[in-house]
C-alpha cells in the first residue's frame, strides 16, 4: 500500500529508485512514516486503516553483505486512535529487531576489505520449444526468466528489452527466448503466463507478452479477455485453453529449470551461445541496465 522508495532487491548494494534516506546512528533510527516534510511520500493512513492486516517491513544494508529485510511488524494498533497503544509483547519484538539490526549495521573495528567483483555464474538452460524472438541461427541467445506481475520485469521489458529488439534482434544478431517464472507471491503472474501461452498456440505470443506488461499489474481477466480480441484470436479456443490451463506443464517446467541452475528471482536472464538446444552463459539476475547488456552482447559478437 505504501512504500518509502521502489523496492531493493535482496542480497544487491544498488540503491532503489526514488529510495528515502533515512539517518541511522549507532544502529539506531527513528522517523515517522509518510513524514512529507523530510521528503518522505505521503502516507494514506485512511486506506491503511481498511487494510485487512497491514504491516512494516524495513529493509537494511551494511554496504557489503547487501539488502536484507527485517522481520515483519504487524502496525494494525498503531492506525487506530490517538490514544492506540502497543502490547508489551509487540514493544519487546520491537526493541529485539532494533538491537539485531543494531549489531548487523555497526562499523568493524578494522576497516573492512574492497569488494571483489563477483564473477558471474555460467550456466546451461534447455531452450526447448520457448517462443523465440529472432534468427535462429544468431550468434549470441538471450534467455529471459520472467514474471508479468513483477515491477522488476516490466522495467526490463521496457527500457531494456525494447532496446535489444530493435539493435541487435532485428539486425539477426540476437536470438531472444522467453520462459516463464510466476512467483507464488504475485497472484495473477501464472494466470498472464497461462494468456501469453495460449495466445502462442494461436502465434500471437509477442504481442501478447507487450499487451500483458504494458497492463501489468492489472492483469485481470478482463483485461485478458480484452487483450485478446485486440488481438483477433479465436474468443473460443482462447478460453479454453485459459480454463483447462493447458500450458501448465510448460510453465512448470520454465520454473523448474530455472530453480535448477540456481535461479530463485525475476527477471533472470542467461546470456551467450546457444548449442543442441541449450542456451550457455553467464547468469543476469534482476533488472540490469541496457549499457551492461549491450557491452555484454558486443563482446560476444567480437569474440572469435
Amino acid at each position: 500500500l505504501w512504500a518509502s522508495g521502489d523496492f531493493p532487491v535482496e542480497g544487491k548494494t544498488d540503491l532503489p529508485k526514488a529510495a528515502w534516506r533515512l539517518t541511522v546512528k549507532d544502529g539506531l533510527y527513528q522517523t515517522r512514516l509518510g513524514d512529507t516534510a523530510a521528503g518522505m511520500p505521503a502516507l494514506d493512513v485512511g486506506q491503511l486503516r481498511t487494510a485487512e492486516s497491514p504491516f512494516l517491513r524495513v529493509w537494511f544494508t551494511d554496504g557489503g553483505k547487501g539488502w536484507q529485510a527485517a522481520g515483519d511488524s504487524p502496525i494494525k494498533s498503531a492506525l487506530g486512535d490517538s490514544a492506540a497503544t502497543i502490547s508489551v509483547g509487540q514493544a519487546e519484538q520491537i526493541l529485539r529487531e532494533l538491537r539485531e539490526v543494531r549489531a548487523l549495521l555497526q562499523k568493524p573495528e578494522t576497516a573492512p576489505k574492497p569488494a571483489v567483483p563477483e564473477i558471474p555464474k555460467t550456466v546451461t538452460v534447455p531452450l526447448g520449444d520457448s517462443p523465440s524472438l529472432g534468427a535462429a541461427d544468431a550468434p549470441v541467445v538471450l534467455v529471459e526468466f520472467t514474471d508479468y506481475e513483477c515491477s522488476f520485469c516490466k522495467r526490463a521489458h521496457d527500457d531494456v528489452l525494447a532496446a535489444l529488439k530493435k539493435k541487435f534482434v532485428e539486425t539477426g544478431k540476437l536470438r531472444l527466448v522467453s520462459r516463464n517464472m510466476p512467483l507464488s507471491m504475485h497472484p495473477r503472474a501464472e494466470p498472464a503466463a497461462h494468456a501469453a501461452m495460449c495466445a502462442h498456440a494461436q502465434k500471437q505470443f509477442w504481442p501478447m507478452h507487450d499487451r500483458l506488461f504494458a497492463m501489468s499489474p492489472a492483469l485481470t481477466d478482463e483485461n485478458i479477455i480484452k487483450a485478446a480480441a485486440e488481438l483477433n484470436l479465436n474468443n473460443k479456443a482462447f478460453a479454453t485453453c485459459l480454463a483447462e490451463k493447458t500450458f501448465s506443464s510448460p510453465i512448470n517446467r520454465d520454473s523448474q529449470d530455472a530453480v535448477a541452475v540456481g535461479i530463485t528471482g525475476t527477471p533472470s536472464f542467461v546470456l551467450g551461445r546457444a548449442k543442441d538446444g541449450r542456451g550457455t552463459g553467464p547468469l543476469m539476475i534482476g533488472a540490469k541496465p541496457l549499457a551492461q547488456f549491450e557491452a555484454e552482447i558486443t563482446k560476444l559478437l567480437e569474440a572469435k
